[in-house]
């Protein structure tokens, strides 16, 4: 037998052992689709300086027709969520403001940040409508009960305050399960709030006393986001950690993990009654399929942390904040990049 017929058997054997993997590999990526976004709105500076400010936070009014977003210039901005033009600039705080939540009726918007004041902003106006008793700590995040009659803050220290909207008044301080809360958000229902932060674990209490239902421990590092379904029977959190993890809120004692990806996730929204979007440091939004537990999409075109998700039902819309001084907004069914503005 010559050399080269067998040399040439051992080539293409070599071959087929060596681009196995990588053809596995291939076929398990077509498998998770890649979309980009179909509309990027692009910040500028504020007057007089040369910064573009980072998005911390976004927000949905209850049609989908007007977007919040604000960072660390101090203002927040209004914009048509269809068109992607801007409304109206508030210069509302004199700090970074880290959370904006519009009302359940979308007439007022609430805002807060790092100089612990609590603002709620009428929306048609831009004017201020109210202001909170100022809060004892910075303020990291804002959650409005489905009602509206609840304003839920936390922040940097151990506690969570809950004010009524009608009056002003601050109703309860609850005790946190921990110092540094970055995750707050009622239940759809309104009948219950939960909080997580620095430690990992998340404490739910009920909202017509405010008294702590239960301690969930799952986590071994700071969480970051927390996101109930619709229909509220399940609990979505994720943060430092590998992983998101799954709440069954009938029986919460051990929840089911997604498997980890890169990047801690800073951001959770359901997108639908079985669809779970993260979006996390490495840039991009993840979709999962909550029926299979398996990865649907990847929403790629960040270039950084992705710091903030709010999602439209009626308009199929997904929308994200980021570091990278961008908002983008994403159809899931399909993507095509459009630069909209720069304001």
């Amino acid at each position: 037998m010559s050399k080269r017929p067998y040399r040439l058997w051992i080539r293409l054997a070599l071959g087929i052992v060596l681009a196995a993997p990588f053809g596995v590999a291939a076929a398990r990526a077509e498998s998770i689709v890649e979309l980009t976004s179909n509309r990027v709105i692009e910040l500028d500076a504020p007057q007089n300086t040369v910064k573009v400010p980072v998005v911390s936070c976004v927000s949905l009014d209850p049609t989908g027709a007007l977007l919040a977003t604000a960072g660390d210039d101090h203002q927040v901005r209004i914009w048509d969520a269809r068109r992607g033009e801007p409304v109206r600039r508030v210069a509302a705080h004199s700090d970074w403001v880290l959370s904006a939540v519009f009302s359940p009726n979308g007439r007022t918007l609430a805002t807060a940040g790092r100089d612990r004041a609590i603002k709620l902003w009428n929306v048609d106006d831009g004017r201020l409508a109210a202001t909170m008793p100022m809060a004892p700590d910075r303020v990291s995040r804002l959650a409005q009960s489905p009602d509206g009659h609840l304003l839920a803050a936390a922040g940097f220290g151990d506690t969570v305050w809950v004010y009524d909207v009608d009056s002003g008044r601050l109703l309860w301080s609850l005790d946190a399960p921990g110092a540094d809360v970055r995750a707050l958000v009622f239940s759809p229902r309104g009948t219950h709030l939960a909080a997580a932060g620095r430690n990992g674990v998340i404490r739910i209490w009920e909202t017509t006393g405010g008294r702590a239902m239960a301690d969930l421990a799952g986590h071994r590092r700071r969480v970051h986001a927390l996101a109930y379904s619709p229909d509220g029977r399940s609990l979505a959190s994720a943060g430092e950690d590998a992983g998101v993890r799954l709440w069954d809120m009938a029986a919460p004692a051990t929840p089911e993990l997604l498997p980890a990806r890169p990047g801690k996730v800073l951001s959770l929204v359901f997108c639908g009654p079985r669809r779970l979007a993260a979006g996390s440091t490495d840039d991009v939004i993840r979709v999962w399929n909550l029926d299979t537990r398996s990865e649907q999409s990847r929403l790629v075109g960040h270039t950084g942390s992705v710091t903030a998700l709010a999602w439209d039902a009626g308009a199929g819309l997904l929308v994200s904040g980021s570091f990278d001084t961008t908002v983008r907004l994403w159809k899931l069914e399909s993507g095509s990049i459009e630069t909209i503005s720069r304001r």
